[in-house]
């Protein structure tokens, strides 16, 4: 999936942020990036979240600030494409801005440090939870909903205090990740990774998918490692412990079923692949969620 530069604050140079409210069928499945940062609140929807070198499943609930320049996509599972409009919705309340303006911006105001240190984080792009969660989410629909310039830019402020205070967040991209994308590449990644994202369940022969871009298997390996930087079979996997760490917080799927549901040929593969990627065996996954939501955190 070749992911394209996308104009967000296009037609509105002098303006530092927006925010965008989406309420259709399913999320576009276009892999993009944009030079401003982009703070995202799933409030219904679930499917497979590609930000960067980092994929894992979402569903509601799921706020995610993702950096300047980072191929993003959130693609819906395989059902919203089927049903009808009323089965199922996909909506999310989004703030965009361009850190670089917000910095200079607040500059004037006094010193903005610690802002500048959370805008370099965010290159990892981030995972909220907690209590920073449920503040920031309820501020996103204010600020979404408000006209009162004034008051937006008390929102906007007030959202960035507690996004550069907090210790509620996990990184998703890795350390060394950088965007290795070339706005040259043809459509070649759209068909393969719309193809594992709908198709992970099942397996997936390399040489079917290589075949799909009319390379041989040597040269589709290297393209695409060159791409995600993952190996085929790394990206694969890690589509399906998305998936299983999603069905691990359903309590009606048993562990011991999980391997197959998710697209794993044996139960032993199923942990050993869970347990590299997670630290966790699926069962002291799923534990640790209980846990979790019991005292009312996120995991």
């Amino acid at each position: 999936m070749k992911p394209v530069p996308a104009k967000i604050l296009e037609g509105k140079e002098n303006e530092v942020y927006d925010t965008k409210i989406v309420n259709s069928p399913y999320f576009s499945t276009l892999f993009h990036f944009h030079e401003e940062c982009q703070l995202n609140y799933v409030v219904e929807s679930n499917g497979t979240r590609m930000i960067g070198d980092s994929i894992e499943s979402f569903s509601h609930d799921d706020l995610i600030l993702v950096g300047s320049n980072i191929p993003h996509v959130w693609h819906n599972s395989a059902e919203y494409f089927v049903t009808s409009e009323n089965e199922n919705q996909a909506k999310s309340i989004t703030l965009f801005f361009h850190p670089e303006k917000v910095i200079s911006m607040l500059s004037q105001l006094g010193d903005v440090k610690e802002l500048s240190d959370f805008f370099q984080r965010s290159r990892r792009c981030i995972r909220f939870r907690g209590n920073t969660k449920s503040q920031i989410k309820i501020l996103l629909i204010q600020l979404a909903e408000e006209v009162d310039v004034l008051i937006r830019l008390g929102l906007l402020t007030k959202i960035f205090h507690i996004l550069c205070k907090t210790k509620e967040y996990d990184v998703l991209t890795g350390a060394g990740y950088t965007n290795t994308y070339q706005l040259k590449d043809n459509d070649r990644m759209d068909i393969i990774l719309k193809h594992i994202f709908n198709n992970f369940a099942k397996e997936i022969p390399l040489k079917d998918v290589s075949d799909m871009i009319y390379m041989n298997k040597q040269s589709f390996c290297r393209y695409f490692k060159s791409r995600t930087q993952k190996t085929f079979v790394e990206f694969v996997n890690e589509v399906r412990i998305g998936h299983a760490c999603k069905l691990l917080t359903q309590v009606d799927y048993r562990v011991n079923d999980l391997a197959y549901v998710c697209g794993f040929n044996s139960l032993s593969n199923f942990n050993k692949f869970f347990k590299k990627a997670k630290g966790l065996s699926p069962r002291e996954y799923r534990n640790k969620y209980m846990s979790s939501a019991i005292r009312g955190n996120d995991l």
